[in-house]
């Protein structure tokens, strides 16, 4: 089919992902013939624990590390919960945690919440690459430190953190280091047995696996504190029967993406790039926020200067493109993007910036034809622009 308006365009890959038909197919089955609870005694119970021990092991294999210390959980908010609870009990009256201003919303409202209760907050700044500057988190990083949480990979900007550094300082002073990687598990090649990170989140919905469904890597599962009890699940880690049909889909996803991950990766760099560039060639005044080159493979955010952002995205989104101008669990918000103003935009600059990302689901007729709409969007709504700042001088001169 030709890219149209009946034809929808997906750009918000950083959002969430389509499951793959794979993915939704081992799921049907599981919530068909294969069903089960894993707790029951019997076979229908032993049908649902090898399930779940199947996607386990194909969840370990995609970030390189044995499948005993991979919990499953709702998503990647609730795998970050469980390390913030987890890491600050047993420590001192004033706990301290050391973090950035870029971090998905879930840890600065987790750390707001901390704070309230008398932890101490560490938040480094980053540069207008979006960066941290390693003698800054060295200076943060004391002996008093409780816990240092670094995203792996923006989910606004895409750009990358150096993780494997800041995780070596962390081990050297024998501080817990975790990283919420759930923009980076799928897009990058990741083996975390030979990284110095003790904890990693990520979640099914950014490589298309289904939404509701995550986990969380912990180098000693013993440091883990329950956030529910009531059952022995997940070895006593988390409460509550198994959501089977989520974890399935969420192993078949992994399995299949660290199967093509070689593939996918210059497939998402060949259409990132030519969507970038037709849109920084054709449309004037358009900066790409964020280090381009330490960045994952599927992300560009682009500041359009003099233009609406969410006018723009409305536009699109009319026409059946679908893109966002920040994190999707704030989007909603009529706020500037948190993460751009972090990195030194203006608001003006925040509001005139779009976020966008591809994924393995994408052609590239639909970049282009994307591209080209983006084009004549901004070509009609600085014209507006003109129009109205030309009569609201005229009036200024007339009264």
């Amino acid at each position: 089919m030709s890219p149209g308006t009946s034809h929808e365009i997906y750009l918000d890959n950083n959002a969430t992902t389509q499951p793959l038909p794979e993915v939704r197919e081992a799921m049907v089955e599981v919530l068909g013939e294969g069903f089960g609870n894993p707790s029951s005694a019997h076979a229908a119970g032993d049908r649902a624990r090898d399930s779940i021990r199947y996607a386990r092991e194909a969840v370990a294999a995609l970030i390189g590390t044995d499948p005993s210390m991979i919990v499953f959980t709702s998503g990647g908010t609730e795998a970050n919960n469980l390390v913030f609870a987890s890491v600050l009990q047993g420590h001192g009256a004033r706990p301290r945690i050391v973090t950035t201003t870029v971090e998905h919303s879930s840890i600065p409202q987790y750390c707001e919440y901390l704070g309230e209760l008398g932890v101490e907050v560490i938040t480094l700044p980053v540069d207008r690459a979006g960066r941290l500057s390693l003698p800054d988190v060295e200076a943060a990083v004391t002996p008093e430190t409780s816990l240092v949480s670094v995203q792996w990979v923006n989910n606004e900007t895409g750009v990358m953190q150096p993780i494997a550094q800041i995780g070596a300082l962390c081990r050297e002073r024998s501080i817990p280091f975790h990283t919420d990687a759930a923009q980076a598990v799928g897009k990058l090649h990741v083996n975390i047995s030979a990284l110095p990170i003790d904890f990693l989140s990520l979640t099914a919905h950014k490589f298309h696996g289904p939404q509701g469904v995550g986990a969380l890597y912990a180098r000693h599962r013993r440091w883990l504190t329950p956030m529910f009890r009531g059952g022995s699940q997940e070895e006593g880690t988390r409460a509550g029967t198994e959501n089977v049909p989520g974890i399935v889909g969420m192993g078949k996803a992994a399995a299949l993406r660290l199967a093509r991950l070689d593939d996918i990766q210059p497939y998402l760099h060949g259409l990132r790039d030519r969507f970038e560039q037709l849109v920084l060639d054709t449309v004037q005044g358009t900066e790409v926020n964020g280090d381009r080159t330490q960045r994952v493979c599927n992300t560009t955010n682009l500041l359009f200067r003099d233009i609406d952002g969410e006018a723009l995205m409305a536009q699109l989104d009319r026409m059946g493109i679908r893109c966002s101008q920040s994190s999707a669990c704030t989007n909603m918000r009529p706020e500037p993007s948190a993460v751009l103003r972090a990195m030194g935009l203006s608001e003006d600059e925040a509001y005139a910036s779009v976020r966008f990302g591809v994924s393995e689901q994408n052609t590239i007729d639909e970049i282009e034809w994307a591209a080209t709409k983006i084009r004549e969007i901004c070509t009609k709504l600085r014209a507006f622009r003109t129009t109205i700042q030309n009569g609201e001088n005229l009036w200024v001169e007339s009264t």
